[in-house]
């Protein structure tokens, strides 16, 4: 499976995109690794594609400390096996997970930017997971690295060029009771995990970062790709800001879980991300840990999550009472 690119970024105002919420149909099937049980979701982006997303919930009757959106890497989709691994062990972990096929991806309407425009897609699931009324961690995985930092620079910024003054971009929850809006729960983002994300665009040569281009880039490529891997890429996609550019926007807390054995970025990528960051920004290289998720290190990005957490309630006893 191909979970990395070259050439991604943020991407212009959708223009005229207006606010649109979406009936959540819902099914209940039992997950492993004691995750109770699925519920899917309906999400509507600002540009207005449909996402098929889906809820873990856990399995414990106390209150979760967090929501934690997974947002998947360029190729992959909820249903990959090693994505379902991820938001059981968080489930497991007592967290609520959202997961969700990107655009272009899976169930998904839309075509694939390969990361310009999935940011739109990101502000889409925020605002769903914080009608849960809880913290919400994002963790975003290669290509979902770039969609989740692109989203954070422009929303810390006060540019959130993926959702419009209207609050474009607001889905409604399974059993939310058709309840919707931009983090009404009165918690937000609490802070960020990076899997495997690049810092800059242009990598070293290699057989996987070849694929890749090919994938991208050419038209054979985007009909292989099609037909393969069930991935839609648009045509033409522009290359945005660096990484590390975007990353110095974000002050909220950003932990950095990069595999020493990932043959598609070196762990320079994950080591220039963390140095970059403006707020708490914690470094974690794993030994042997491969490109995107490695179900045998999946620890050390659901221990990500729960640095985070900490951080963001540190900060929360720390500020003064208004």
């Amino acid at each position: 499976m191909v979970a990395g690119l070259e050439g991604a970024g943020t991407a212009p105002a959708v223009a005229g995109a207006t606010a649109t919420h979406t009936a959540a149909t819902v099914t209940r099937t039992a997950t492993a690794h004691g995750a109770s049980a699925d519920e899917t979701v309906d999400l509507l982006t600002a540009d207005g594609l449909r996402l098929c997303g889906r809820w873990r919930f856990p399995s414990g009757h106390g209150d979760a400390p967090a929501t934690v959106v997974v947002v998947h890497g360029f190729s992959a989709s909820q249903d990959d096996l090693a994505v379902c691994a991820l938001a059981d062990d968080l489930a497991a972990a007592g967290y609520e997970v959202l997961t969700y096929d990107a655009r272009g991806h899976g169930a998904s309407e839309g075509m694939s930017a390969v990361g310009s425009t999935e940011h739109i897609d990101v502000a889409c699931a925020v605002d769903v997971a914080s009608v849960r009324g809880l913290p919400v961690v994002l963790v975003g995985v290669s290509m979902g690295g770039v969609a989740v930092a692109g989203y954070l620079a422009d929303r810390t910024r006060g540019d959130d060029r993926s959702v419009d003054a209207a609050g474009a971009g607001v889905g409604v929850g399974a059993g939310d009771g058709g309840h919707a809006g931009g983090h009404e729960g009165g918690h937000g983002v609490a802070g960020a995990v990076l899997v495997s994300t690049p810092s800059r665009w242009r990598m070293r040569p290699s057989p996987l970062g070849l694929v890749t281009a090919v994938l991208t880039r050419t038209r054979l490529g985007r009909w292989v790709a099609s037909r393969r891997l069930r991935v839609r890429i648009a045509p033409s996609w522009r290359v945005g800001e660096p990484l590390e550019a975007l990353v110095e926007r974000i002050d909220v807390p950003l932990a950095v879980v990069h595999g020493t054995g990932d043959r598609l970025l070196r762990p320079e990528h994950g080591r220039r991300l963390h140095a970059s960051a403006a707020g708490p920004s914690r470094l974690e290289l794993v030994e042997g840990m491969r490109h995107g998720i490695d179900v045998s290190k999946l620890h050390a990005t659901v221990g990500a999550v729960g640095w985070v957490l900490s951080w963001a309630r540190a900060a929360a006893s720390a500020a003064p009472e208004r």
